[in-house]
């Protein structure tokens, strides 16, 4: 088919590793030819391909008011439901709470949907089942086939039903996480759906899944710009960040760094504290990036730098340039941008041994996988004394720049929305 038109939607374009990795596929396809528009709930680019949901909502002040109280009204019945819960989990987990899009989707022209990360208040799914055209789901997390969690962790309930969900603490096998499981099961019946996910972990996980196990599922890896994400001079990018060189850094860093639990910031201070204690060494400083410094002093025998949010990826990539070891201290993980974007500029990275970092990371070859905090303070220790035993930064960069380019990413989704049309 010519001409073949692709929307893809989002609740960010450039906000948060998901949202930059649906962009950067958006943006790929349309570089070799596709066709491509992107919708999105909260648009903060300026990119003219990139539709913003009040693009489409009413102007009329009417319509704004009638649409506030019956948001208030859906929150509060909602809230009430959460509240029962009150022993929950500080995971964060998402319902079915949606934007009214306005038939924004009758209103652009395209032969297969293709949805990314669509929560926090976005995309209603019960109108999948209204939409007669092919679609594409990239996973970015565990949500579209668990009931209410982004993170399932030691749970598998997935792969049966949701219900007494541990996240919850419930043991009401009719619980929330039951309730929404039971209309993801109704809204998904009958779709012409194809499942993609970044990861060999995730794929495997949403074959097992009793939502989303009887759809096709293909793994494309998130897309990288590998002519910003390289290697770049340490010295330079030293006095960009006001940095001395011949000092050795640690670097961590994702959104909302400090408090995001599953980013395990609380485990990174436990391996450093470990690494300082055993190790003794006094020449060593973390960089943290996606935090402004904390009121309270951390106390991990180190100097501590934040760097805030950084939403300049050129001055992104720099300060993976400065560092020795990028740290990627996450409890659960899809495919990381920030190992992704870590190895690109040459760094190599310490994380657990979950999720998809397997798919990138080779142990001591271009990093180091930890199966708990000691061995996460061994292996930031091994990378800073014997790097000469791994890759160096050119090899390791090469790697990424030959799997995971916008090009060739984008060349893989190509083949897969003409397959389906």
């Amino acid at each position: 088919m010519d001409g073949l038109k692709i929307l893809s939607l989002s609740t960010y374009d450039i906000s948060g590793g998901a949202a930059k990795a649906a962009y950067r596929i958006h943006s790929g396809v349309r570089a070799i030819g596709v066709d491509s528009t992107m919708f999105v709930k909260d648009k903060q680019s300026n990119d003219d391909s990139v539709y913003a949901l009040n693009d489409f909502l009413p102007s009329d002040p009417l319509y704004k008011i009638a649409d506030w109280i019956a948001n208030k009204c859906k929150n509060k019945w909602l809230h009430y439901q959460w509240n029962k819960y009150p022993l929950r989990r500080l995971y964060y987990m998402s319902d079915l709470r949606a934007t009214w899009l306005n038939n924004a989707l009758k209103k652009i022209d395209y032969d297969v949907l293709h949805l990314h990360w669509i929560n926090q208040c976005f995309f209603p799914l019960h109108i999948l089942r209204s939409i007669k055209k092919p679609i594409v789901w990239t996973l970015h997390d565990s949500w579209p086939f668990c009931g209410v969690c982004h993170y399932f962790l030691e749970c598998d309930g997935y792969k049966k039903h949701c219900g007494a969900c541990p996240h919850l603490v419930s043991t009401d096998e009719h619980d929330l996480s039951w309730k929404i499981w039971r209309k993801k099961l109704e809204y998904y019946k009958g779709l012409e759906m194809h499942v993609v996910t970044p990861s060999n972990w995730l794929a495997d996980c949403a074959r097992e899944s009793s939502l989303l196990g009887d759809f096709p599922v293909t793994v494309i890896p998130n897309a990288l710009d590998t002519d910003i994400f390289k290697p770049l001079d340490r010295k330079v990018a030293a006095e960009f960040w006001h940095k001395n060189s011949d000092k050795k850094y640690l670097l961590y860093g994702a959104v909302n760094a400090l408090r995001d639990e599953i980013k395990g910031f609380k485990q990174l201070c436990e391996a450093l504290k470990i690494f300082v204690a055993t190790y003794d060494r006094n020449d060593v400083e973390l960089i943290v990036f996606g935090a402004d410094k904390p009121i309270d002093e951390l106390n991990i025998g180190m100097p501590v730098s934040y760097m805030g949010y950084i939403k300049d990826e050129k001055e992104l990539a720099k300060l993976y340039s400065l560092a020795d070891v990028m740290v990627v201290p996450s409890l659960t993980e899809n495919l990381s941008c920030t190992i992704m974007e870590s190895l690109a500029c040459g760094t190599p990275v310490v994380a657990f041994s979950i999720g998809g970092n397997g798919d990138m990371l080779q142990h001591k070859v271009n990093g180091w996988l930890a199966n708990d905090v000691c061995s996460m303070a061994e292996g930031i220790n091994w990378l800073l004394d014997k790097k000469k035993k791994i890759n160096g930064r050119k090899e390791i960069a090469d790697v990424v720049r030959q799997v995971y380019s916008i090009k060739n990413v984008a060349e893989q989704y190509k083949n897969l929305y003409y397959s389906l049309c």
